[in-house]
């Protein structure tokens, strides 16, 4: 006879048990199956692990790359607790294992990357350690600009995510230790930004061949721009760069002009990268709270475009959006 706190589980009918697990969270599923015979039954029960399962899951495994096999509920959990591939291969989809809440990962090819297309300063290859097809390597640019979306209707409801930018420095990487790089993540009117280094001064390779970093961004055509007198205008996300008489003698003065206007804005510290049990790095882009998936589009970033310094050597894999530990 299985007691705790003098209550006597082996009274209770399996079913209610199970329901009693289903309002708790896989974490504590497993910890209460260590307890009693009678909650290691209950535990494997449809029951308890489906509450735990997206309410769209037929969905989201409907558009797998490979047809996702599991005899139970819970299999199907487990399964889900490491990435899949969905939407073509262009997305990872996975589930937070302590909680239930969902993941994804969106791939290079789904970001935003300027020049991304041009094979002059981006080249798209095959490395055996992504978990997609293709990974994007910067060759040579002094721009650097790269967004990401994703429907918060996508994601669970009443959870803090963060994004993290997922990427490797090549062994001739230039360019990435100053100056920082901005980030932000932006959902409705909240914004959550701050600077961040790709790579430190402890860990900086000694590049295989150097760029004249002492280039300004004047010295290149600007992507996806167009000029109207000492503006320039970039559409695609409704900003206004003013290039002054002084530009070329001082290429950090970039002046920023936004258009847009928010009514919550959070600036942190500088980020650093981490590494990944995977073998690949990761930097906060920032965070947002997701309460009902009403909130239309989150917008992620990385920037580096005031400076006009030389860079080579990334390899990115994408942008991973996760719930806050």
């Amino acid at each position: 006879m299985a007691e705790m706190a003098g209550v006597d589980f082996s009274r209770l009918p399996e079913g209610c048990i199970s329901h009693v697990l289903s309002l708790t969270s896989p974490r504590d599923v497993c910890r209460a199956a260590m307890v009693s015979p009678e909650f290691r039954s209950a535990e494997t029960s449809d029951t308890v692990w489906e509450r735990f399962l997206p309410s769209d899951i037929a969905d989201i495994l409907s558009r797998a790359v490979d047809r996702v096999e599991y005899s139970s509920k819970r299999e199907l959990f487990f399964r889900l607790c490491d990435p899949i591939l969905i939407d073509g291969g262009k997305r990872s989809f996975f589930l937070e294992k302590s909680t239930g809440r969902k993941c994804y990962m969106l791939s290079a090819r789904q970001l935003t990357i300027i020049w991304g297309d041009t094979p002059q300063y981006w080249a798209w290859i095959s490395v055996p350690e992504s978990r997609f097809s293709e990974v994007a390597e910067l060759l040579h640019v002094c721009w650097l600009e790269i967004h990401g979306r994703l429907d918060t209707k996508e994601l669970s409801w009443h959870t803090k995510y963060v994004a993290y930018l997922v990427f490797k420095l090549t062994e001739g990487c230039h360019g990435f230790r100053h100056p920082s790089h901005e980030t932000s993540v932006k959902v409705g009117t909240h914004v959550s930004s701050h600077h961040a280094y790709l790579l430190t001064a402890e860990t900086e390779r000694v590049p295989s061949h150097h760029h004249d970093s002492s280039q300004t961004i004047d010295t290149v055509a600007r992507p996806h721009a167009r000029r109207y007198g000492r503006r320039w205008f970039r559409p695609s996300f409704g900003h206004v760069f003013q290039r002054p008489d002084s530009f070329l003698q001082e290429p950090g003065n970039l002046e920023f002009e936004s258009t847009e206007t928010t009514t919550s804005t959070r600036r942190s510290s500088v980020r650093v990268p981490h590494q990944r049990e995977d073998g690949w790095m990761e930097i906060e882009l920032g965070e947002f709270d997701n309460e009902l998936g009403e909130d239309g589009e989150v917008e992620m970033s990385l920037l580096e475009v005031k400076g006009g310094h030389w860079k080579s050597g990334l390899l990115i894999q994408g942008i991973e959006i996760r719930p806050r530990n």
